[in-house]
């Protein structure tokens, strides 16, 4: 990630740009501190080089301040045993949620099932017998279809 240093700033936007998001100032607050008119950040905080650095230095603020403290409040957040169970328990799913150890769907569960071709005959037969239903549904649909269609073809070739 570039830091601000990489852009092609002013040291008076340089200075806008941490007053705004390593120190947290206001843009009104931030441009008198930098130097600048108060109605004129807005104009500033608009330059293609200032919102690109304002944009960059926010993820790299929340990468290095933000997820290190947040993390820190969930995890004593979950050692507190005054914390009620079930905020513990929420809290423990979405930090195991952003850590990647989401649990599987019911979906996705089947999508790690062998593919068809790899399946012994007596694991086809049980696939097929647990998805019959979905089978007859979609055979009944292509039955319907194709009687549509044969309908339809024999119609049009009908003398009037």
């Amino acid at each position: 990630m570039p830091s601000i240093a990489a852009y092609d700033l002013s040291e008076q936007q340089r200075t806008l740009v941490r007053l705004i998001v390593n120190d947290g100032k206001k843009p009104e607050e931030a441009a008198e501190l930098a130097g600048y008119h108060p109605k004129s950040v807005y104009k500033t905080m608009r330059l293609p080089a200032v919102a690109a650095a304002i944009s960059e230095s926010i993820q790299l603020d929340l990468a290095v301040v933000g997820a290190p403290l947040a993390y820190r409040v969930a995890k004593s957040l979950l050692q507190d045993a005054s914390v009620s169970a079930r905020v513990r328990a929420d809290l423990s799913i979405k930090v195991l949620d952003r850590a990647g150890h989401i649990a599987p769907t019911r979906k996705e569960t089947s999508l790690q099932q062998k593919a068809l071709s790899e399946m012994s005959r007596d694991e086809l037969a049980a696939f097929i017998e647990r998805n019959q239903a979905e089978i007859d549904k979609v055979e009944g649909e292509l039955a319907s279809g194709m009687s549509r269609s044969l309908l339809n073809y024999v119609g049009s070739t009908l003398p009037e």
